[in-house]
């Protein structure tokens, strides 16, 4: 079976980490506001942190990750199985990659009767704080097999290029100005 290998994701490189604040108190407080309307509702023996882990996993899907570190560079992976790739937002900067999709799913009235269904709308999110600054020119992402990879060399490490040969003067004419002289 042949392997697909797409650009995914939209990439932003940013100077510095205030959008990816702004977005995850975006989130946070859509999280606050649903919580609270769930508090109204709350059945009397439930306690608050019911509304906020409700309110959560109905708002967000955090999907795994696995962050590795190898020869100068950080790869991280993101499990995104079902979404668009071209959906997805990825914001980087020196020590921190956020992720994010808005992920819809409905039915159509034409599909039939649903007897069971465990998809939902929900934005797939998902920061990452890095262990160490990475080179935001180096970033590249990936999609392959439900996975998106992010992956940047780290910061002052050098880049894999091939080694450059050197040109040496050609035996025969060196030989040449040895003799001239």
């Amino acid at each position: 079976m042949k392997r697909v290998h797409r650009t995914a994701a939209r990439l932003v490189v940013l100077e510095n980490n205030d959008p990816i604040s702004a977005e995850i108190e975006a989130i946070q407080g859509r999280i606050r506001q649903r919580a609270f309307e769930l508090s109204q509702t709350r059945p009397h023996d439930a306690s608050e942190r019911y509304d906020w882990i409700k309110a959560e996993s109905e708002t967000i899907s955090v999907p795994a990750a696995e962050l590795i570190e190898k020869n100068g560079q950080l790869e991280i992976k993101f499990a995104v199985a079902g979404v668009n790739p071209d959906d997805v937002n990825v914001m980087v900067t020196p020590d921190q990659v956020l992720l994010k999709s808005e992920c819809r799913h409905q039915h159509d009235s034409d599909i039939g009767t649903v007897h069971l269904c465990d998809f939902s709308s929900a934005t797939v999110f998902r920061s990452v704080n890095l262990p160490q600054a990475i080179d935001v020119k180096s970033v590249k992402v990936d999609f392959a097999d439900g996975i998106i990879s992010v992956s940047a060399l780290k910061e002052g490490a050098e880049r894999d290029e091939p080694p450059r040969r050197k040109r040496a003067a050609p035996a025969r004419k060196a030989a040449a100005k040895k003799t001239k002289s």
